[in-house]
């Protein structure tokens, strides 16, 4: 018989059913994925606990030995789209469709409820371009499809190095670990427009609340968990201001692997050059900088053709297939 408990707070390094939980979410990761896979660390998840800017709830589910069998996360925003919540979901691959997912979900829709939110709305990610399991998952439990993406790999070694013009009318400058402070309310801005200006499918979000702290925070939050950070942006010459960025990040955990965080161009500053010079600059820097990465990791929706050509053009390969989901409670 599984039960279902609580796993607040997380204390990686005080509560062992909270290092079991995270293995669980690690073990169906390599299941899905093997070398491929993209597991998050124990510290990681700590400092992500942490943040202000989400609320997160944490369940496992244990079997009769005690076992840790299954866990899922509820995560909610504090400070923008209070009427949504995400669920982080994971079955250990030995116990995969025995009903303990089924049990996992019902209860973080019970806790989303209970934060007053009525939307859920999350992600699964599959080699499969059908979805693979999660799919029927999804589906069988009411869930709609809100948007299909992919996810790129890129083997470092294999990238040549080329020019990527840009309009002389902007410049792209870059950071490795720390923000300059003349940066962050600029930088704030382009995280509200990223969160509206990607696209957005038939996902329900409004734009996110950023400001010059919160930026910091992020940035600070990043090195807590031990990732090192690229941080490219685009200056427009003339007025002086930020109208593009990108960041890549690298996980103390898995450090021959870059994810892709965020990738935004102003709409009113686009058709210049400026993405594919944005990214050639921080893959330069990580490059120099991290010779150890080997890989980077990126995520689009299927939708963005702009920034999928610009993947192509760095020799970026699709290998995974996303699908978001969304429900109304």
């Amino acid at each position: 018989m599984t039960e279902l408990i609580d796993v607040d707070p997380l204390d990686p390094l005080q509560d062992s059913v909270f290092r079991d939980w995270i293995e669980v979410h690690a073990a169906a990761e390599r299941a899905l994925w093997g070398d491929r896979a993209t597991p998050w660390s124990a510290e990681e998840i700590r400092e992500l606990q942490r943040a202000p800017e989400r609320i997160r709830r944490a369940v496992a589910a244990v079997a009769g030995d005690g076992q840790v069998v299954g866990a899922v996360q509820v995560i909610a925003a504090t400070r923008d789209n209070l009427d949504s919540a995400n669920c982080w979901l994971s079955v250990h691959p030995d116990h995969q469709h025995r009903g303990v997912g089924s049990a996992l979900l019902a209860r973080a829709e019970e806790v989303i409820r209970g934060l007053g939110r009525s939307l859920v709305q999350d992600w699964s990610v599959s080699p499969e371009e059908s979805g693979g399991p999660a799919t029927a998952f999804a589906l069988k439990h009411g869930y709609a499809v809100a948007q299909r993406g992919l996810r790129s790999d890129l083997t470092l070694a294999q990238w040549r190095d080329e020019d990527a013009p840009v309009d002389p009318a902007y410049r792209v400058e870059t950071t490795l670990d720390t923000v300059p402070e003349e940066w962050l309310e600029d930088r704030a801005h382009l995280s509200r427009r990223m969160s509206t200006d990607a696209p957005l499918g038939d996902t329900e979000y409004e734009e996110e609340d950023w400001d010059a702290e919160r930026v910091r925070r992020y940035y600070a939050r990043m090195t807590a968990m031990g990732r090192r950070f690229l941080l490219s942006v685009a200056r427009e010459v003339s007025s002086g201001r930020l109208v593009g960025y990108t960041d890549l990040a690298v996980p103390e955990s898995t450090p021959d692997r870059a994810y892709q965080q965020d990738t935004l161009v102003l709409r009113e500053h686009r058709g210049h050059g400026l993405g594919l010079a944005l990214k050639a600059a921080n893959l330069r820097a990580l490059r120099g900088g991290m010779p150890q990465v080997r890989t980077v990791t990126t995520f689009n929706a299927a939708s963005n053709e702009p920034m999928l050509r610009v993947n192509r053009a760095l020799g970026f390969a699709v290998v995974g297939y996303v699908t978001e989901w969304k429900k109304r409670l």
